[in-house]
């Protein structure tokens, strides 16, 4: 079976989705920032070494792992096998990083975040919050429209999940980039926003499973 890599969005460690997913499927722990330096080149350049480590393989990923997925299978098309797109950056984001941060710290209030992987979160961003910010900032300005072509010109099945109480990769933003990659859309009404998946887990793994 091909290998299938899971790709966690900005900041976020491999433990926040692990318990979430199927067995046969390996969450990545990305660079930290402090690593990274924050350049969204060196993320691109692990996963392609992650990618030729391992063979044909299907990709998911979330925000800007989808962002990564997005550009990996643009890339080395040869590499990859299937797409699944949840909530993925890739277009330009209008939502502030100082309410995504305020949401954020709303869900840890609230308990939707396990304590440990939050704070394992916080740390790795007080760490190095110049290259977490310079990251984030270039990851609100991607616009893979050409690598969707690419992507779909190359024929790898993809499918982007959109969710509608998400306010910083809307659902007119993961239709168009389903559009771009002439991929089958699927639309969520659940709670918790662009973490939906804290919410309700079962979804995440029905999504990766389709």
């Amino acid at each position: 079976m091909d290998s299938r890599i899971f790709l966690p969005g900005w900041g976020a460690p491999a433990a926040l989705y692990a318990p979430a997913l199927p067995a046969e499927w390996d969450v990545l722990d990305p660079p930290g920032f402090a690593v990274s330096g924050g350049s969204f080149a060196s993320y691109r350049s692990w996963l392609e070494l992650e990618l030729r480590g391992r063979g044909r393989s299907w990709l998911a990923g979330h925000s800007m792992g989808g962002a990564l997925a997005i550009l990996a299978a643009a890339e080395t098309p040869e590499l990859v096998e299937r797409l699944v797109l949840i909530a993925p950056a890739g277009l330009p984001l209008d939502k502030p990083i100082r309410q995504s941060l305020r949401d954020f710290l709303r869900q840890l209030a609230s308990g939707d975040y396990p304590r440990r992987t939050a704070l394992a979160a916080l740390v790795a961003l007080a760490r190095a919050p110049r290259s977490a910010f310079a990251l984030a900032q270039h990851v609100r300005t991607l616009d893979l429209r050409r690598e969707c072509a690419r992507v779909r010109a190359a024929g790898i099945p993809t499918t982007v999940i959109g969710c509608v109480t998400d306010t910083l990769v809307t659902t007119d933003r993961a239709r168009a980039l389903a559009t771009a990659l002439g991929a089958r859309y699927e639309e969520l009404e659940l709670r918790g926003g662009h973490m939906w998946m804290l919410a309700d887990r079962a979804h995440l793994a029905a999504a990766v499973s389709a």
